[in-house]
């Protein structure tokens, strides 16, 4: 075997194996004992991959260096404040996204290898989300590890309706950016794929899915809104909200029950600014609770590693708050507005690819904890750093 190819797979194994969230599927189905091994196991290839190209390692990217700086400062201050408050931590779970960090971090910083992970994450992507409809076609659920009589949402292969519903429009920015064929028939295809994406977002039923939606497809059409185009654009605004004020109306045929006719409730009660009504399903009082009883308490130093994990507080900002205290929120808001920056000081064929993910990832840090928690997003974080530190080097 090449050199070359077995440093791809050191690399771009973990990574589908965990855009797959496959380390769950065993832990569920089969064994948690052979899920811990295949994760001892995927750290081990990515250490392996560092070792073989780290000598030849290209330019490192100033932007993604942040995240490792990040993650010094979170584990320097959650470590302290748990031996403070007694919190218990497990160090060494937390600690492998910051592991996909670095060993990425090296990876990427060879020009070749990006254009080859870009293929890998829109064709691991694009098979995940397929996989998650077929999940829901046959009514099984990954969280209760096993098929039911129905299901009203889509939990996908992350067994949560919003990380399938995130991982849905990345799927579908990749696609619509790094996979840009000649021919009418592969077109077609990629028209197809994308179809299919956002059939699967559907499913998920996400409130935060379908508006973030239509703001990453605003991006990447973006050549669309000039001229009369943009006038045409403007003038049919009124309409769409019209239909958005009456989706209960549109889809009272479709037969929706459980949460599904609730979230068209709280998409109807959004655009009608009717807030109060707007169903959250609990997760403003788990936040206010970590808010109020732990973050206010020890807002400097935080509680400890992965502690708002433990609240099931859904917010990823707040989280790193709560966690490792307000000098960590605060570099951790720096660097995200250090990522803007430099995104839209790109030219523009990286510029409305990265913004795009940017934001999607970013709105949903407001209603997920797991987003810095899941390695497939932090190495796609890394991936956006060398793109926009590179900015003459063509992303496809």
């Amino acid at each position: 075997m090449k050199k070359s190819l077995l440093i791809h797979i050191c690399f771009l194994l973990p990574f589908v194996l965990t855009v797959f969230n496959l380390q769950v599927f065993i832990t569920r189905l089969v064994s948690m004992a052979i899920a811990q091994v295949m994760a001892y196991g995927n750290l081990g290839l990515l250490i392996l991959g560092v070792a073989l190209c780290i000598k030849n390692k290209g330019p490192l990217s100033k932007t993604a260096r942040l995240w490792i700086i990040f993650y010094l400062l979170y584990f320097t201050f959650a470590i302290l404040a748990s031996a403070i408050h007694f919190n218990p931590a497990n160090i060494l779970v937390a600690i492998i996204p910051f592991i996909y960090v670095l060993a990425f971090y090296v990876y990427l910083s060879i020009p070749e290898n990006r254009k080859v992970f870009g293929n890998i994450a829109v064709l691991a992507f694009v098979l995940s989300g397929i996989l998650s409809i077929y999940l829901y076609s046959i009514n099984f659920d990954l969280d209760r590890g096993g098929t039911y009589a129905y299901k009203d949402r889509s939990g996908g292969v992350y067994a949560d309706a919003n990380n399938t519903a995130l991982a849905a429009i990345i799927s579908v920015v990749l696609i619509f950016k790094l996979y840009n064929p000649k021919k009418r028939i592969f077109k077609l295809f990629k028209l197809l794929t994308i179809g299919i994406m956002v059939y699967g977002l559907i499913l998920t039923f996400s409130n935060t899915g379908f508006m973030v939606f239509i703001i990453c497809l605003a991006i990447l059409n973006h050549k669309f809104f000039s001229g009369l185009r943009l006038i045409l654009g403007l003038s049919l605004l009124p309409f769409v909200y019209l239909a958005l004020a009456n989706l209960n109306t549109l889809t009272a045929d479709l037969n929706l029950i459980g949460q599904q006719r609730a979230k068209i409730d709280n998409i109807v009660n959004i655009v009608t600014f009717n807030t109060d009504k707007v169903d959250t399903s609990g997760r403003n009082e788990l936040l206010m609770k970590l808010i109020t009883n732990y973050v206010f308490e020890n807002p400097i130093l935080g509680n400890g590693v992965d502690f708002a994990n433990s609240q099931s507080a859904h917010n990823t900002i707040i989280g790193v708050w709560a966690d490792a205290g307000i000098f960590v929120l605060l570099f951790f808001l720096f660097m995200l507005g250090k990522y803007f920056l430099e995104a839209i000081k790109s030219p523009p064929d990286i510029r409305y690819f990265v913004l795009p993910m940017l934001l999607v990832l970013c709105i949903f840090m407001l209603s997920l904890q797991s987003v810095i928690n899941q390695p497939y997003f932090m190495a796609l974080f890394v991936y956006m750093g060398y793109l926009v530190d590179n900015k003459n080097i063509k992303i496809a």
